[in-house]
């Protein structure tokens, strides 16, 4: 057995690898002006097999929303979304309650949201 730490069941070092390759994908995302399906993003995460609808995605999306909105003040895993609404699952709503955003309107928040997050990106480029 390794005495190495884990996070959700993966090696932690495999972990904060899969976070840098989960912000890149946002990132691109967001310079495209575009969402990316929580599908699509297990996909271009490498380090770690995540599954759309696993609670690791969930905990995982949580710790990147959690570390950029303290770093850059913009909720870039609004850009995740469910390929069959096109619009984020109800743990990104949960986040948002959970860290101290108040809206009448889920979508209208999520789409406020999503244009914070493609300024930020389009500032960054300029």
């Amino acid at each position: 057995m390794s005495d190495e730490p884990t996070r959700y069941g993966f090696p932690a070092r495999a972990w904060e690898v899969a976070k840098a390759q989960a912000e890149d994908a946002l990132a691109a995302a967001a310079r495209s002006r575009s969402t990316i399906t929580y599908a699509g993003l297990c996909e271009r995460v490498t380090a770690v097999r995540l599954r759309p609808y696993s609670f690791a995605l969930v905990a995982f999306l949580d710790e990147v929303c959690t570390e950029q909105d303290e770093r850059l003040g913009i909720v870039s895993a609004s850009l995740v979304v469910r390929k069959d609404t096109g619009l984020p699952g109800d743990g990104y709503f949960r986040h948002a309650t959970l860290s101290g955003r108040r809206f009448d309107s889920p979508e209208d928040y999520w789409r406020a949201e999503v244009d914070k997050v493609y300024a930020a990106f389009a500032e960054e480029a300029s």
